[in-house]
């Protein structure tokens, strides 16, 4: 993956935080060629990063083929992302994911971690506004 696409899901990454997942939010990550879920406007979620994206290039080697973002404190699925047979990603039910969450104490307060369930390997994490409920 080469630095430009790594910078603009970052900048996709930040604008969402920032925002809480605003309509505006939403639609960036829609240009950037992300994939949001559909959060209510007053709540967080549809966590974007580069692990549940397609690449512009299209080059997907050592992408997860699927991902959870979970709550670290207690493991609810709160995001969920498979590819398709192209390398597309692209957002699913949670609750579509047959995945065991195990809740690490070591994991930090207050924040979402990506998963690939493949592997069980948090790929990032993400702090979660203060007082911001999580969309459900």
């Amino acid at each position: 993956m080469n630095s430009k696409n790594i910078l603009a899901m970052t900048a996709v990454v930040a604008v969402m935080a920032l925002t809480g997942c605003s309509a505006q939010a939403n639609a960036s990550a829609e240009a950037a060629g992300g994939i949001t879920s559909s959060p209510g406007e007053n709540c967080t979620g549809g966590f974007e990063s580069i692990w549940n994206s397609t690449p512009v290039d299209g080059n997907v080697s050592g992408m997860p083929q699927e991902t959870v973002t979970v709550v670290s404190e207690t493991g609810r699925v709160i995001d969920a992302m498979r590819r398709t047979s192209d390398g597309t990603a692209e957002a699913v039910a949670p609750e579509s994911v047959d995945y065991k969450v195990n809740v690490d104490p070591s994991w930090p307060m207050n924040h979402a971690l990506m998963i690939d369930t493949a592997t069980g390997k948090v790929l990032e994490t993400m702090e979660i506004p203060a007082n911001a409920p999580l969309c459900e």
